[in-house]
């Protein structure tokens, strides 16, 4: 069978395994730590993507529920294992930065290139706007999940977090109680979004979402055979593990030698790691125009699957991502989900300009370059601000 069943893409990315391969060995080969951590970065992005195309050929198997309860549960793996061995090694402000990352990538980053892809060619393209408003609504339940508690922690403990960083802490008592919150929120995002749990009435019907649209999109590929999908799922998720633990080993090197802060690493670096396969295929919905080929210049794109491959993963992060993480830490070392007042108001104010460019269900290239500003300003300020700060 060989590579006949893979995409042009995916025979990309099974060259880009070599990095893989170069982290595995680069510890017997006493490789600086440095290059170890960039390669650790470089080797996540063909698993991400691997990951992604495994999900997407078990819905075209078992259908597109089922494939959307694995990509629910596979679809931000990086971001979790980054999380769980960052807890496990006291990188508290490494697994915040990633998590704020990943959410202010998908956002800004991608839809800001996605909006400058599809503006390009289509000049004014068109969404759904209702879709995009339910979008902005869940996006607006993470800036609830990080605000509350660190309101909680700014009014008792002022700046400083050191009271919610103890299982019996009010502050680390509230983190608690809000993720299950969010997992609870979590599972009705499944029932409604993925399992199509609509109404208590009749059949559930799928709905719109992200995954469930994706594999209807213009895609022609050849079909997995199920021992295929299910073993390049396990296998991606299975490399994934000895690549994150390297990458988590060596951010302290890299940091020391290249004179960056653990939030900068997180929020830029690796935050955006896992996300390439996604806005990869995000601008390349982008990009096809939906409906009739005899369009005029504001026809419709593929934004709506833009829209909901940043919104589904941005759902994952806030909503199952932080709080399993959260729950982990109480084994290792204790994190709350107080986040700085740095990271909270530039979270909020990409979310606020998202939800802003979303409501008229019109883009063009103009709002993606000024999400792209808002993003790159976000970096400068990741970038130069002390590692006190946060």
């Amino acid at each position: 069978m060989g590579f006949a069943v893979f995409t042009s893409e995916e025979r990309v990315l099974a060259v880009l395994l070599l990095f893989v391969l170069a982290t595995l060995v680069g510890p017997a080969l006493r490789i600086p730590s440095w290059l170890e951590f960039f390669l650790s970065v470089a080797a996540i992005v063909p698993l991400a993507g691997f990951i992604g195309s495994a999900t997407e050929a078990l819905a075209d198997r078992l259908g597109a529920r089922v494939g959307g309860l694995f990509n629910a549960t596979f679809g931000n793996a990086p971001d979790l294992l980054v999380g769980i061995f960052g807890v496990q090694k006291g990188l508290i402000p490494l697994v915040k930065a990633t998590l704020v990352g990943a959410l202010i990538s998908n956002s800004a980053l991608i839809m800001g290139l996605c909006y400058i892809a599809a503006g390009l060619r289509f000049r004014r393209p068109r969404f759904n706007r209702h879709e995009a408003g339910h979008h902005s609504v869940l996006m607006m339940l993470t800036i609830a999940a990080v605000l509350f508690p660190s309101l909680g922690s700014f009014v008792t403990c002022g700046l400083k977090t050191e009271c919610g960083t103890s299982t019996s802490g009010p502050i680390m008592g509230t983190s608690l109680g809000i993720a299950v919150v969010l997992l609870v929120a979590y599972a009705a995002y499944l029932a409604y979004g993925v399992l199509g749990l609509q109404s208590l009435r009749g059949e559930a019907q799928p709905s719109d979402t992200h995954f469930l649209t994706e594999n209807s999109a213009v895609k022609h590929r050849k079909p997995w055979p199920l021992w295929l999908s299910l073993g390049v799922l396990v296998g991606a998720t299975g490399a994934l593990i000895p690549v994150i633990n390297d990458l988590t080993d060596s951010v302290a090197p890299v940091t020391q030698t290249l004179g960056l802060t653990e939030v900068f690493v997180g929020m830029v670096i690796i935050g955006n790691a896992g996300n390439v396969a996604e806005a990869y295929a995000a601008i390349r919905f982008a990009l096809v125009r939906r409906g009739s080929p005899e369009g005029g210049p504001h026809g419709d794109s593929g934004l709506d699957l833009a829209l909901g491959i940043a919104s589904a993963s941005s759902i994952q992060i806030a909503t199952f991502v932080a709080p399993v993480v959260v729950l982990i830490s109480l084994f290792y070392h204790p994190m709350s989900l107080v986040f700085s007042p740095v990271e909270i108001g530039i979270l909020g104010l990409l979310t606020l300009m998202f939800t802003y460019t979303a409501q008229d269900g019109e883009a063009n290239w103009l709002e993606g370059a000024q999400l792209l500003a808002l993003y790159a300003m976000a970096a400068v300020v990741f970038y130069e601000l002390p590692a006190s700060a946060f």
